[in-house]
C-alpha cells in the first residue's frame, strides 16, 4: 500500500468522524483556478465543506470533502518546478478531493473569522492525456532541434496526491446558527503521473525521416500532476 494510499484512508477516516461528532457542517460553491490550468467546479457544484470540531472557543480541527470536475491541469518535474506548456497536459477529469485542517476561530457578534492549514489528498479518476499538448511539447523538448511533427503514444498510471493546504474564511450568522461564508483556500501539492511510452518524431532538417520511438525525456518519466491553484469558496454554514 503507498504512501499517498494510506494519506487517503486516513484522510477519509478522519472526515467520517468530523461528520459525526462536529460542531458545524457547510455546504458550499467551490470553484478552482490551478497554476497553468483550466478554471474547474465541483460536480454539482456543491461540496461539504466547515466539517469543523472545536476545542473552546477559538481552536478547533476541520475538514472538506468534493467531487471537482478539473477541465485541465499543468504539470510539474521532480524539484516542483512548473513545466512551461502552452496548454494543460491533463484532462478533463474527476477528482475526489479532501482535507484535513487545523483551525483557529475569531467570533466577533456575528461575525467569525478562520485561519486555516493542514493537509489534503485526492484520487484522480482516470485522467486522460491532451495528446496535442504533450505533442507540441515534444517538438521543442530536445534542446537545439524542432521536429517538424510529433506523434505520441504515452500512458499514465498514476491516480493518488496529497500535500498542503492554507486559507481562510468570514462567516456572516444571519439567523442563530445559519451563516453565509466567504473564503479562499491555496493548494501546494502534486499527484503521481507515472507517464510511459515513446514518440515518433519527424526532423525538419530532414523531411521524410522518421525519427521512431523515442523515449520520453526524463523530465516527463518523472513528472506530476501540478494540484497548485487558488480555491474560491461560497457557502451556508449551519452549527449543530
Amino acid at each position: 500500500m503507498s504512501r499517498s494510499f494510506r494519506f487517503v484512508i486516513l484522510l477519509l477516516c478522519f472526515l467520517m468522524f468530523a461528520v459525526l461528532a462536529g460542531h458545524t457542517v457547510g455546504v458550499s460553491f467551490s470553484y478552482l483556478l490551478p497554476r497553468n490550468g483550466w478554471f474547474s467546479h465541483p460536480v454539482p457544484p456543491l461540496s461539504l465543506r466547515n466539517i469543523d470540531l472545536s476545542f473552546g472557543r477559538y481552536l478547533g480541527v476541520g475538514g472538506s470533502v468534493s467531487l471537482y470536475n478539473i477541465r485541465g491541469m499543468g504539470i510539474k518535474d521532480s524539484d516542483d518546478n512548473p513545466i512551461d506548456m502552452t496548454d494543460p497536459l491533463v484532462g478533463p477529469f474527476l477528482s475526489v478531493l479532501g482535507s484535513a485542517v487545523a483551525k483557529v476561530f475569531l467570533p466577533i457578534r456575528d461575525l467569525e473569522f478562520q485561519v486555516s492549514g493542514g493537509l489534503f489528498g485526492c484520487y484522480n479518476i482516470d485522467p486522460p492525456l491532451m495528446t496535442g499538448s504533450l505533442d507540441r511539447y515534444l517538438a521543442t523538448a530536445t534542446s537545439g532541434v524542432t521536429y517538424e511533427a510529433v506523434t505520441s503514444t504515452v500512458s499514465s498510471a498514476g491516480r493518488w496526491g496529497w500535500g498542503f493546504v492554507f486559507g481562510g474564511s468570514t462567516t456572516y450568522y444571519i439567523k442563530g446558527q445559519i451563516g453565509i461564508s466567504v473564503g479562499a483556500n491555496y493548494y501546494i501539492g502534486g499527484a503521481d503521473l507515472k507517464l510511459s511510452g515513446s514518440y515518433d518524431a519527424y526532423d525538419e532538417e530532414s523531411p521524410g525521416t522518421p525519427l521512431d520511438n523515442k523515449p520520453l525525456p526524463d523530465t516527463l518519466k518523472n513528472a506530476r500532476l501540478d494540484f497548485t491553484g487558488l480555491e474560491i469558496v461560497l457557502g451556508v454554514d449551519v452549527k449543530l
